[in-house]
């Protein structure tokens, strides 16, 4: 694969743009529905699982240096098995980033665009996010080192302006439904951090690969921390929240909000930077999928898999036929997705490549040292 070479902050930016998308949409409203009062304490809890196990994935990635998950399942499977975790990392990348398309489209079409159909906002998107790509990799990944301090920090603006409204009483019980659904249960909302994927895939791309460690951590923590504050600002400032609110919850947090006499539409702010972030969030997600078509068809050109990625967006986006649908594949198909690609078969990935490694090592150990005795 022929691969851009990028900085540490720059593959920091690229994590945290895809993390800062979903949590924009329905999943803090998915952890507080999962835990309630103890949604903090789970966030705090997942995001130190999230930690250790990339610690672990950073220990048996040790011995393949600069390779991708990719390369490691063909050292353990061969060219075949390799294709194969292609194809599914590609369908995971493709049906996630085409639901939350689909969620932000139908959220920005009920608060503005009435109008509009929500299948030519997607489109604009995906077209966008295409035009992106021409300019290649590296492009994308300059634009949205740009953009992210700039959304992350006008996000935090916003959140913590609400800091007189929050309601303190309503943290408690600190453990919401009780200790089983806070940290046996709710460990499956691991998934909120499914886009540790470009952790997997970024390696290649690094200019310093031994610093994939310490970007990993630094987006994980990065990410966990807005996750809290986001979740903590939804739980001390509304009474009641359900995952069908989605997106609306938050939105409804910036129609409050009010920078004094001259700027007292904080909402269409918020709105301007969350489009930005989907922009930068979909250029990415199509970006490392179109890297992983090229890897599996050994194409180095952008045409015509980027096309094809495109279309098969879109396609995406046009099979839920109403919100429930979309909220159904955004916290249930998603999170189960998650859990089994992400943190499942990856794991299993390279926990074979490094005993793989570990067994030849051995055997080569006693050839010599059969040589050196004879």
């Amino acid at each position: 694969m022929n691969t851009d070479k990028i900085g540490s902050l720059e593959a920091i930016s690229l994590v945290i743009i895809v993390m800062i998308s979903h949590i924009i949409l329905s999943l803090p409203n998915e952890i507080l529905t999962s835990t309630l009062s103890a949604a903090p304490l789970n966030v705090i809890y997942i995001t130190s699982l999230v930690l250790i196990f990339y610690i672990i994935a950073c220990k048996l990635f040790k011995p393949f240096h600069n390779k991708d998950i990719l390369d490691v399942a063909e050292y353990v499977g061969g060219s075949i098995f390799r294709k194969i975790v292609s194809y599914i990392y590609i369908a995971h990348l493709i049906f996630i980033s085409g639901i939350l398309i689909l969620s932000f489209a139908d959220t920005i079409k009920t608060i503005y665009l009435q109008s509009m159909p929500t299948e030519l906002i997607c489109l604009v998107f995906i077209l966008i996010a295409v035009l992106a790509n021409q300019f290649g990799f590296k492009s994308v990944s300059r634009t949205n080192a740009i953009f992210m301090p700039f959304i992350l920090i006008t996000v935090l603006i916003i959140f913590l302006s609400l800091f007189t409204d929050f309601v303190p009483q309503r943290i408690f019980p600190i453990l919401g439904y009780g200790g089983k659904e806070t940290f046996l249960t709710g460990a499956t909302n691991i998934f909120a951090f499914g886009e540790i994927i470009l952790l997997f895939l970024i390696r290649p791309n690094l200019k310093d690969t031994k610093q994939a460690k310490k970007v990993g951590i630094i987006s994980i923590l990065l990410s966990g921390s807005f996750l809290f504050i986001t979740v903590l600002a939804l739980l001390l400032l509304f009474p009641f929240i359900t995952g069908g609110e989605g997106a609306l919850s938050i939105y409804m947090i910036t129609r409050s909000i009010k920078f004094g006499k001259f700027f007292q539409r904080a909402d269409a702010l918020f709105i301007l930077i969350w489009a930005l972030t989907f922009f930068s969030y979909l250029s990415v997600a199509m970006s490392y999928t179109l890297k992983i078509a090229k890897k599996n068809t050994k194409n180095t050109k952008n045409s015509p898999s980027l096309y094809v990625i495109a279309i098969l967006l879109f396609i995406v986006t046009l099979i839920p036929q109403n919100i429930s649908q979309i909220r159904f594949a955004e916290n249930i198909i998603y999170k189960y997705s998650s859990i089994i690609v992400v943190f499942g078969l990856s794991f299993v990935i390279l926990l074979l490549g490094y005993l793989k490694k570990r067994k030849l090592r051995g055997i080569v150990e006693i050839n010599q040292e059969v040589k050196d005795e004879s």
